[in-house]
């Protein structure tokens, strides 16, 4: 699975926290609250019609038109699947849950020479089946990823559809491995969790339970469908983020970024192609347990999160690198403002940007105080749309720039610990499959387990840097974290050569 295909999730406790702050930090600068209005259900219980694309929609597509080989926006899970599987019941409940989503029935066609989502009753997935059972068992790991790197690298038909393919793998009578593969234009990974969340259900329906008209008994029946739809979304985005609305996000977006380069440039390897061909390299991160929890003890006594410690730890890292006082780096935020969004699949998912200052040489400690509040001030806007966000603040040449990614091009995530979900006798493990892409430079995919510390993957452009140097950066960031949390006050300038020194002579846990 693609690092660049999770979500920013944040726990309950730190969802908790950081809304408390929130509020706090609102009342105190006398903030004007602009709470979205509720969303209404205008396109009927099935999503059914044509339907405009929402803003980011539009971006993808556009993105997709003019290159339609391009995979690196296929979002793909992967689980391993033990247990008794009946394939059979399997698929009806696959089938039972893309009928709930008016999202997972759309293809993208052009209507009066402009692309609109048209979302019909029933668009059934594209399933591939594969028993390797035959195969010697040594031969059957190697085999399986190499059918599920064909499948998840194969383009989608954006005006035909379907816009959502599984894989079912078959390796013994009890194993077998399972892989989700979306389009982003109809995804994003909280819709990952409701697919797997409601497959499970309607796995388990038991015999009798209503049953849809596709096939597949299932608890879930029409009575249990969201209250709203993707499209219900789309209407409602384009209806609230419009006139003043959203003249002052994009205005409070300007502000907090002014004076801050939307390039950042990295020591390289190589000269940078003049359109990025999306052709990534991966590295294994893991901090280790007893790194890790300095650094959470460290945050939670500064009144900041994980992901905050990490974000300043990674501003510290970069600045050294490249000279840098003052830089980017994105994350992921979720983009539900309302909670009728919540049990919703589509493409929700913002990009946000969080502006890093590393002037004056502040001590580490200085240099998390600002990261916290400029996160804080990043997650209470968080929910306009990428698209709009670049109109904002990027030059028009800038913005069609095809070489990088724009705005951001180092990405942070810090995510929960993927843990075994089932049900039924079927217990669904996730797994890595690495789809060979990177849409930025650099994308940190950290899970934050509390018994293996920060660990998973850094997915590089394998246009522009080799191996060897991410490796490197690897290490220094692995210094860096070590002397951060042993000398919280000492300036950043001395923590970056710590970081260099540590790059130099390698790292670990």
């Amino acid at each position: 699975m693609s690092v660049a295909s999770r979500l920013d999730a944040l726990s309950p406790e730190q969802r908790a926290l950081l809304e408390e702050l929130r509020r706090r930090q609102a009342a105190r600068a006398g903030a004007p609250s602009r709470r979205p209005p509720p969303v209404a259900p205008r396109s009927g219980r099935l999503g059914l019609g044509d339907w405009p694309l929402s803003f980011d929609q539009e971006r993808l597509w556009r993105l997709h038109r003019d290159d339609p080989g391009m995979v690196c926006w296929n979002v793909d899970a992967c689980s391993e699947v033990s247990g008794e599987l009946d394939v059979a019941r399997f698929l009806a409940a696959v089938r039972v849950v893309v009928r709930r989503h008016a999202a997972w029935r759309a293809t993208f066609p052009l209507a009066a020479g402009r692309p609109v989502q048209r979302v019909v009753e029933f668009l059934a997935p594209e399933a591939s089946l594969l028993d390797l059972r035959p195969l010697p068992a040594a031969r059957r790991g190697a085999e399986a990823r190499r059918a599920l790197y064909d499948h998840t690298r194969r383009p989608f038909d954006l005006a035909n559809g379907p816009l959502l393919r599984l894989a079912l793998v078959r390796l013994a009578e009890r194993e077998h491995l399972f892989l989700l593969t979306i389009h982003h234009l109809a995804t994003d990974w909280v819709s990952f969790q409701i697919f797997f969340r409601e497959l499970i259900a309607a796995h388990d329906a038991p015999a009798g339970a209503a049953a849809g008209p596709h096939g597949g008994a299932t608890d879930l029946g029409q009575d249990a469908l969201p209250a709203v739809q993707y499209p219900d979304f789309v209407l409602w985005e384009r209806d609230w983020l419009q006139g003043e609305v959203l003249a002052a996000e994009q205005e409070l977006w300007r502000r907090q970024l002014a004076g801050f380069p939307l390039v950042l440039e990295l020591p390289a390897d190589r000269p940078r192609p003049p359109v990025q061909s999306q052709r990534g390299g991966l590295c294994a991160v893991r901090a280790g347990a007893v790194r890790s929890e300095r650094l959470r003890a460290l945050a939670r006594a500064e009144g900041a999160t994980p992901f905050m410690a990490m974000l300043a730890a990674l501003a510290a890292l970069l600045a050294g690198a490249s000279g840098r006082k003052r830089l980017l780096i994105g994350s992921n935020g979720a983009n539900r403002a309302r909670p009728e969004l919540e049990p919703v699949a589509g493409c929700f998912l913002v990009q946000i940007p969080f502006a890093c200052d590393l002037t004056g040489d502040p001590t580490f400690r200085e240099l998390l105080a600002r990261c916290r509040r400029v996160a804080l001030a990043a997650y209470a806007h968080q929910n306009l749309p990428f698209a709009k966000l670049i109109e904002a603040v990027a030059a028009p040449q800038a913005a069609a720039d095809r070489s990088r990614h724009p705005i951001v091009q180092v990405m942070l995530l810090v995510l929960p610990p993927q843990l075994p979900d089932g049900a039924g006798g079927l217990v669904f493990r996730p797994v890595g499959l690495y789809d060979g892409n990177s849409r930025w430079d650099l994308l940190f995919g950290l899970y934050d387990d509390p018994r293996a510390g920060l660990h998973g993957a850094l997915e590089y452009n394998a246009d522009v840097f080799a191996h060897q140097r991410v490796e490197r950066l690897l290490a220094g960031l692995y210094a860096l974290l070590d002397a951060v949390v042993a000398e919280p006050d000492a300036r950043i300038s001395r923590l970056a050569r710590l970081a260099a020194a540590g790059a130099g002579a390698g790292g670990g846990a």
